[in-house]
């Protein structure tokens, strides 16, 4: 393999390796993140025995991935902010609310989809129904919400960002 290829796939680990980080990071230090994650995986878990249809389940799929991908824009600008804006400032408080604002209406119309997914109310009953009197399962979903709400706020150690001099951010 000639050394400009093994310096592209060098690069291109390195590029994965970097994301990897941010979000490993978003996840470590916002715990909106992590409820957006433990929210997905519980709707997840439930779609799963309400039965959707392959579309619906790329739907909802496609509406965690745009939460979490909102969030992750959110926690990059308030950092970009707090770097260059160490004081209170009006413009800064601005940016920091409108990508807020973002994360909030991707969340909204991920309940929007959510209603319009499991809009059958028999169906949602019968699951909620199935749910609660399947021994198995009622464990399965109090596991999932108890460690759920233990990694939301049993997760609050904020991990400062990796300042190493031997990264090379370009891609």
């Amino acid at each position: 393999m000639k050394k400009s290829n093994q310096n592209e796939i060098a690069n291109l680990i390195k590029s994965f390796r970097y994301a990897f980080r941010g979000f490993v990071f978003a996840v470590n230090n916002e715990r909106n993140m992590r409820i957006h994650i433990v929210v997905a995986i519980l709707v997840a878990v439930f779609s799963f025995l309400y039965g959707l249809e392959a579309v619906q389940y790329a739907l909802i799929f496609l509406c965690f991935g745009l939460v979490i991908a909102a969030e992750m824009f959110n926690t990059a600008i308030e950092a970009l902010v707090n770097l260059e804006t160490p004081a209170y400032d009006h413009l800064a408080r601005i940016a920091k609310d409108v990508a807020a604002g973002a994360v909030l209406v991707s969340a909204i119309m991920t309940v929007v989809v959510a209603v319009f997914t499991f809009h059958d109310l028999n169906r949602l009953w019968e699951t909620v129904v199935l749910i609660v009197t399947t021994p198995v399962l009622l464990v399965c979903f109090l596991l999932l919400i108890a460690l759920g709400l233990f990694f939301i706020f049993g997760c609050t150690g904020k991990v400062k960002p990796q300042d190493s001099k031997n990264d090379n951010y370009k891609s």
